[in-house]
């Protein structure tokens, strides 16, 4: 993933095809649902473009754009009275000697034990397993501190192994 300031003499339409395919696919996470994560995948952009020229160019570009498709998944979410995440197994995982059985029970116990984790701790350890986003950049897209993203990783991840052990 990229981590790069985007220079400020880029072009939004420059940022839009770098960046459309990674905040699809962690929307399609957040929202399960295709379609939808598309539509919000252009609200985000749309809402991004509006606001472009008040960013701040020396800040992380990555980073905004996913507090704004964030704070848009979390509206949809919201107006649609459900919030579910899926589980943080990858799909290229299947290509493993373990079982398909297996990894589908695995990933059905990983799925119930995050959906028991609290929405405010359950988005930084997705973005943390499973996309690799560092403290730093968790902290900007949820709009908190690093310790505060290191405290909720903590309480998300000793929720999780007490939730998985249940479940097993």
């Amino acid at each position: 993933m990229t981590t790069d300031l985007v220079p400020c003499d880029i072009s939004f339409e420059e940022m839009y095809d770098e960046y459309y395919n990674m905040l699809l696919a962690y929307l399609v996470r957040l929202v399960r649902d295709r379609e939808a994560a598309e539509d919000l995948c252009q609200e985000s952009f749309i809402k991004a473009l509006r606001n472009w020229h008040t960013r701040d160019p020396y800040a992380n570009t990555v980073a905004w754009l996913y507090r704004i498709a964030t704070n848009t998944a979390y509206d949809y979410l919201r107006r649609q009275k459900r919030i579910h995440f899926t589980s943080l197994t990858q799909p290229d995982s299947l290509m493993s000697p373990i079982s398909i059985e297996a990894q589908v029970g695995d990933a059905a116990l990983i799925e119930d034990a995050l959906a028991q984790i609290p929405p405010h701790e359950r988005l930084p350890i997705i973005m943390h397993a499973y996309r690799g986003h560092s403290m730093h950049e968790i902290a900007e897209t949820i709009g908190c501190t690093k310790t505060a993203v290191k405290m909720r990783l903590f309480r998300a991840r000793r929720r999780f192994r007490a939730a998985y052990q249940y479940t097993r």
